[in-house]
């Protein structure tokens, strides 16, 4: 049974907020928030969320700046600032110990949320999560290759040639989001190596073994760095675990969750 949730939109940090909400009919077992990947918004859980596991929880899904309805940033935005914004929309709604579940660039919002603001956190859960950048060696390789080229590519007859190249190095988020290139250049030139060992909640980490957009290794990485951390690898499963593998993923989430009550 889908949870019929209600749309809504807010001010924070000076941008209009929009997001989806559920309140459960009978007492909550919990709170929970969910952030999506790059390229994408926040109608994605929906489908993760349409059976009754989830009926009991109130839960928030938002359209992080610059995607679904959500106000594209006037200025670039950051890590720290996505996270600003998170906390600020938590403490606006007072929304009480929430346990939340970011999905690729969510999970690096997430990670740094939790880094600097740890006591507004119940739990988290990482899926897929981006953030470990020291080996992604394309995406260094794209800042060093688009800042030589640029130049060569502004006349209007060579834009598209830009565009095959930039694809062909395996920059297709920047080409797909044009509008917000200055702040993916400063996400993907910051790494969260470092951060996963100032996180204190107890965190659940869930990834695809076939994921080629965050290697395996990532997860490993985090497993190691974050203290209370389980994490539960997905056999035949992509970067879109949680869709193409959801039950699988929703049960092992909602266990969690209720274990750290």
């Amino acid at each position: 049974m889908a949870l019929d949730f209600k749309q809504k939109e807010i001010v924070v940090e000076g941008l209009l907020l929009n997001f989806y909400f559920y309140k459960p009919q009978n007492i909550s077992k919990g709170k929970l928030i969910f952030l999506h990947g790059w390229r994408s918004d926040s109608s994605i859980w929906f489908k993760f969320l349409d059976s009754d596991k989830f009926k009991s929880y109130e839960i928030y899904l938002i359209d992080l700046p610059g995607y679904g309805k959500t106000e594209i940033p006037k200025q670039p935005f950051d890590l720290k600032k996505y996270a600003d914004v998170i906390y600020k929309f938590i403490k606006k709604l007072r929304i009480e110990k929430p346990s939340i579940i970011g999905h690729s660039f969510g999970g690096a919002v997430l990670i740094k949320l939790a880094s600097f603001y740890p006591d507004i956190l119940k739990s988290m859960i990482l899926i897929g999560a981006s953030g470990i950048r020291k080996k992604e060696i394309k995406k260094t390789l794209f800042k060093i290759v688009a800042k030589i080229i640029s130049p060569l590519f502004k006349p209007k007859f060579m834009h598209k040639l830009r565009i095959n190249l930039y694809t062909m190095i395996g920059s297709e988020d920047y080409v797909a989001t044009p509008y917000l290139k200055e702040t993916y250049l400063n996400i993907i030139k910051e790494d969260l190596t470092d951060v996963l060992e100032k996180i204190k909640v107890n965190t659940f980490i869930v990834w695809g073994d076939l994921d080629k957009d965050t290697p395996l290794v990532n997860a490993n990485i985090m497993k190691n760095k974050i203290k209370n951390s389980t994490l539960k690898i997905v056999n035949g499963a992509g970067h879109f675990v949680f869709i193409s593998h959801k039950e699988i993923v929703s049960e092992d989430v909602i266990k969690f969750i209720e274990n750290n009550v």
